[in-house]
């Protein structure tokens, strides 16, 4: 009856199949599965963000934004289908102003966490109804997956994962996106806690050239970085990123 591979159960989020499974949100896990890679890793002093761009012949490199500012202190890296990254990132800049608004302090990585995570999970319950959504019922999943990173008010580092479909864990290193399996390995066998921001800008290009999946160049990575020192969310120049990919080929 059904030529397809959800044998019909995966027309709707809200329906699971015979063996327990929802396979729309199956498929929005795939689509992070097959984004760029990125990488976060949480240091004694700060956070580091490190995503790979994927771009097409003459596109302009700075058109492609992967690690996105959220607040000063805050910001965001993904994987995934952009379109919904960039509606997930705007909906996540104005819920900070909001909470700037409510509470008079900068807003924490895991209330941001929880923020995404609900909006994550309405895409797949009978919220769909409301109006801030774009799309009519029964809408799908967002197909992405993002790298929450901060310096929090009490000076804590920290580093969140949110998947597709709506939940979230703490992590001391990670990766998301078609690199996951290599990079994550590395990760595992040289990530220290004590590693300081500096060092783990190149724990984490060490990792993303681990995932053997093209060339590294200025152009396609992109590097940020959050030092406790300051809360300032920091982009590593041009220049900058030439200078690490250059020092690490020696």
């Amino acid at each position: 009856m059904f030529g397809i591979s959800g044998r019909g159960y995966d027309m709707s989020t809200s329906v699971f199949s015979p063996d327990g499974r929802i396979f729309a949100a199956e498929y929005a896990k795939k689509a992070v599965e097959q984004g760029a890679t990125s990488i976060g890793i949480l240091c004694k002093d700060g956070v580091v963000l490190l995503a790979e761009k994927k771009l097409m012949p003459l596109q302009e490199p700075d058109s492609v934004e992967k690690i996105s500012k959220i607040d000063s202190h805050i910001a965001v890296a993904t994987s995934g289908l952009m379109a919904d990254a960039r509606y997930l990132i705007r909906e996540a800049r104005t819920h900070t102003q909001s909470y700037w608004l409510s509470y008079d302090e900068p807003i924490t990585a895991e209330a941001l966490a929880d923020f995404i995570c609900e909006v994550k999970a309405a895409r797949l319950s009978i919220a769909l109804e409301l109006p801030d959504y774009s799309q009519l019922p029964p809408g799908r999943p967002f197909g992405v997956a993002m790298i929450i990173s901060s310096v929090d008010f009490d000076d804590s580092p920290q580093l969140i994962v949110t998947d597709p479909v709506g939940t979230s864990w703490g992590y001391m290193a990670t990766v998301i996106g078609r690199g996951s399996s290599r990079a994550g390995a590395y990760l595992e066998e040289h990530y220290k806690p004590s590693v300081t921001v500096s060092k783990g800008v190149e724990l984490a290009l060490a990792a993303l050239r681990e995932t053997g999946n093209t060339e590294l160049t200025p152009e396609n990575v992109e590097i940020a970085k959050i030092p406790v020192k300051t809360k300032e969310f920091e982009r590593l120049t041009h220049d900058e990123i030439k200078a690490l990919l250059e020092s690490g080929t020696e």
